[in-house]
């Protein structure tokens, strides 16, 4: 159990330097996108197929609640994409 927890251990802090090094390269980058200065933000909303659908439905609706006074303000808008699938 001990070599199981470890391992995982090991794991995830590759995982972890892998991202923050991520992070780092695209703030080298320098052409972010000021999204204070955007409005409205547009947030797609993608299905797919499968468990997709069930899944985006939820997140959908939790994204909904946590911004709706931006939403409600203009700020944010949603748009749900249709028939959209990883293999088209």
């Amino acid at each position: 159990m001990k070599e199981i927890v470890e391992n995982a251990k090991k794991h995830f802090e590759e995982l972890v330097k892998e991202q923050l090094e991520r992070v780092e390269q695209m703030k080298k980058a320098g052409d972010w996108t000021n999204y204070s200065s955007l409005e409205p933000i547009i947030i797609g909303i993608v299905s797919g197929d499968g468990i997709g659908p069930f899944i985006t439905k939820h997140a959908h609706a939790i994204l909904e609640f946590l911004l709706k006074d931006e939403a409600n303000s203009g700020k944010v808008e949603f748009r749900v994409i249709e028939g959209l699938t990883i293999e088209n």
